[in-house]
Protein backbone atom coordinates (compact mmCIF):
# COMPACT_ATOMS: atom_id res chain seq x y z
CA UNK A 1 0.00 0.00 0.00
CA UNK A 2 2.62 2.44 0.61
CA UNK A 3 4.13 1.57 -2.22
CA UNK A 4 1.24 2.86 -4.49
CA UNK A 5 0.65 6.03 -2.28
CA UNK A 6 4.43 7.09 -2.93
CA UNK A 7 3.80 6.28 -6.53
CA UNK A 8 0.69 8.28 -7.21
CA UNK A 9 3.05 11.44 -5.29
CA UNK A 10 0.44 12.25 -2.77
CA UNK A 11 1.80 13.82 0.89
CA UNK A 12 0.37 11.12 3.27
CA UNK A 13 1.83 9.68 7.13
CA UNK A 14 0.38 7.00 9.40
CA UNK A 15 -0.96 8.50 12.64
CA UNK A 16 -3.14 7.02 15.33
CA UNK A 17 -3.20 3.49 17.10
CA UNK A 18 -0.51 2.39 14.47
CA UNK A 19 1.67 5.20 15.26
CA UNK A 20 1.11 4.90 19.19
CA UNK A 21 2.14 1.00 18.32
CA UNK A 22 5.08 2.17 16.02
CA UNK A 23 6.45 3.70 19.43
CA UNK A 24 5.84 1.11 21.73
CA UNK A 25 2.64 2.78 23.61
CA UNK A 26 0.05 0.65 22.98
CA UNK A 27 0.06 -3.37 22.02
CA UNK A 28 -2.63 -3.66 19.00
CA UNK A 29 -4.05 -1.38 16.62
CA UNK A 30 -7.10 -1.24 15.52
CA UNK A 31 -6.98 -0.03 12.15
CA UNK A 32 -4.40 2.60 9.99
CA UNK A 33 -5.46 5.94 9.89
CA UNK A 34 -3.67 7.85 7.35
CA UNK A 35 -3.50 11.02 6.47
CA UNK A 36 -3.65 12.73 3.44
CA UNK A 37 -5.05 16.40 1.58
CA UNK A 38 -8.28 15.97 0.36
CA UNK A 39 -6.72 17.60 -3.14
CA UNK A 40 -5.32 14.04 -3.20
CA UNK A 41 -8.12 12.34 -2.40
CA UNK A 42 -9.41 11.25 -5.71
CA UNK A 43 -6.23 9.44 -6.46
CA UNK A 44 -5.81 7.95 -3.18
CA UNK A 45 -9.41 6.25 -3.95
CA UNK A 46 -8.42 5.80 -7.73
CA UNK A 47 -5.27 3.76 -6.37
CA UNK A 48 -6.90 2.13 -3.09
CA UNK A 49 -10.08 0.57 -5.55
CA UNK A 50 -7.08 -2.13 -6.84
CA UNK A 51 -6.27 -3.13 -3.67
CA UNK A 52 -9.01 -3.19 -1.28
CA UNK A 53 -12.72 -3.08 -0.79
CA UNK A 54 -14.42 0.13 0.03
CA UNK A 55 -16.21 0.40 3.17
CA UNK A 56 -18.84 2.82 3.66
CA UNK A 57 -17.64 5.44 6.83
CA UNK A 58 -19.78 8.13 8.28
CA UNK A 59 -18.05 11.04 9.99
CA UNK A 60 -19.71 12.39 13.46
CA UNK A 61 -19.60 15.59 15.59
CA UNK A 62 -17.01 16.58 16.25
CA UNK A 63 -15.03 15.47 13.33
CA UNK A 64 -14.86 18.37 10.62
CA UNK A 65 -12.35 16.14 8.15
CA UNK A 66 -12.92 16.92 4.12
CA UNK A 67 -12.64 13.76 3.01
CA UNK A 68 -12.90 10.83 4.98
CA UNK A 69 -12.97 6.78 3.71
CA UNK A 70 -11.89 3.42 3.98
CA UNK A 71 -11.04 0.24 2.88
CA UNK A 72 -10.57 -3.19 4.02
CA UNK A 73 -7.11 -4.31 2.34
CA UNK A 74 -6.39 -8.06 3.08
CA UNK A 75 -8.58 -8.19 6.52
CA UNK A 76 -6.91 -4.63 7.53
CA UNK A 77 -9.40 -1.33 8.18
CA UNK A 78 -7.66 1.44 6.21
CA UNK A 79 -9.28 4.77 6.73
CA UNK A 80 -7.72 7.83 5.63
CA UNK A 81 -8.44 10.96 6.77
CA UNK A 82 -8.38 14.52 4.08
CA UNK A 83 -7.36 17.57 5.91
CA UNK A 84 -8.40 16.22 9.72
CA UNK A 85 -10.20 18.64 11.42
CA UNK A 86 -12.09 18.85 14.80
CA UNK A 87 -15.07 21.60 15.87
CA UNK A 88 -13.90 23.00 19.57
CA UNK A 89 -15.35 24.72 21.61
CA UNK A 90 -15.82 28.17 20.98
CA UNK A 91 -16.33 28.13 17.49
CA UNK A 92 -12.81 26.73 16.93
CA UNK A 93 -11.84 24.19 14.67
CA UNK A 94 -8.56 22.43 15.12
CA UNK A 95 -7.14 21.34 11.66
CA UNK A 96 -3.77 18.58 11.61
CA UNK A 97 -1.32 20.30 9.55
CA UNK A 98 0.24 17.92 7.23
CA UNK A 99 2.96 19.33 5.24
CA UNK A 100 6.79 18.18 5.04
CA UNK A 101 7.45 19.01 8.77
CA UNK A 102 5.32 16.45 9.68
CA UNK A 103 6.19 13.69 8.31
CA UNK A 104 9.09 12.99 10.84
CA UNK A 105 9.92 9.49 10.39
CA UNK A 106 10.09 6.64 7.65
CA UNK A 107 10.63 3.24 7.99
CA UNK A 108 11.83 1.01 5.00
CA UNK A 109 9.79 -2.26 5.05
CA UNK A 110 10.46 -4.50 2.08
CA UNK A 111 11.86 -2.00 0.05
CA UNK A 112 8.91 0.27 0.59
CA UNK A 113 9.00 3.89 2.46
CA UNK A 114 6.43 4.60 4.81
CA UNK A 115 6.14 7.83 6.49
CA UNK A 116 4.86 8.62 10.08
CA UNK A 117 3.56 11.60 11.47
CA UNK A 118 4.46 12.74 14.84
CA UNK A 119 3.62 11.63 18.70
CA UNK A 120 3.54 15.87 18.99
CA UNK A 121 1.17 16.54 16.53
CA UNK A 122 -0.99 13.58 17.83
CA UNK A 123 -0.90 14.46 21.56
CA UNK A 124 -2.50 17.65 20.21
CA UNK A 125 -5.32 15.74 18.00
CA UNK A 126 -6.26 13.82 20.97
CA UNK A 127 -6.76 16.53 23.17
CA UNK A 128 -8.87 18.39 20.38
CA UNK A 129 -10.86 15.09 19.96
CA UNK A 130 -11.46 15.11 24.11
CA UNK A 131 -9.07 11.65 24.45
CA UNK A 132 -11.55 9.26 23.74
CA UNK A 133 -9.65 6.23 24.40
CA UNK A 134 -7.30 7.58 26.91
CA UNK A 135 -4.13 8.40 24.43
CA UNK A 136 -2.70 11.46 25.91
CA UNK A 137 -1.40 10.18 29.29
CA UNK A 138 0.87 7.58 27.19
CA UNK A 139 2.23 10.08 25.21
CA UNK A 140 2.72 12.50 27.73
CA UNK A 141 4.53 9.77 30.01
CA UNK A 142 6.61 9.04 26.64
CA UNK A 143 7.43 12.57 26.38
CA UNK A 144 9.08 12.41 30.28
CA UNK A 145 11.00 9.49 29.40
CA UNK A 146 12.30 9.90 26.01
CA UNK A 147 11.80 13.76 25.72
CA UNK A 148 10.29 15.97 22.82
CA UNK A 149 11.42 15.63 19.33
CA UNK A 150 9.77 18.02 17.37
CA UNK A 151 9.13 20.70 19.79
CA UNK A 152 8.73 22.89 16.95
CA UNK A 153 5.26 21.36 16.16
CA UNK A 154 3.91 21.69 19.35
CA UNK A 155 5.07 25.40 19.18
CA UNK A 156 3.28 25.94 15.49
CA UNK A 157 -0.10 24.76 16.98
CA UNK A 158 -0.02 27.60 20.05
CA UNK A 159 0.38 29.73 17.22
CA UNK A 160 -3.30 28.60 15.92
CA UNK A 161 -6.62 29.80 17.20
CA UNK A 162 -6.74 26.64 19.34
CA UNK A 163 -8.98 26.78 22.53
CA UNK A 164 -7.21 27.18 25.86
CA UNK A 165 -7.31 23.95 27.36
CA UNK A 166 -5.09 23.10 24.58
CA UNK A 167 -2.92 25.53 24.56
CA UNK A 168 -2.61 24.93 28.42
CA UNK A 169 -2.11 21.10 27.52
CA UNK A 170 0.50 21.87 24.96
CA UNK A 171 2.18 24.41 27.26
CA UNK A 172 2.41 21.80 30.01
CA UNK A 173 3.83 19.41 27.98
CA UNK A 174 6.85 22.12 26.26
CA UNK A 175 7.53 22.62 29.88
CA UNK A 176 8.89 19.20 30.48
CA UNK A 177 11.88 19.97 28.93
Amino acid sequence: MSDGLNKIGCNWGIGGSVLLNYHGLIEKPNDIDILINSKDSEKVVEFMETIGSKVELSSKEPFKTESFFGYNVDGVMVEFLGNFKINLRGNKIYEFILDDKSIVDTLLLENSKINFTSLEDWFVAYIAMDDPKKRTPLIKEYFKINGLKHKDLLQRNLKRNLSEDINISIKEILSLE
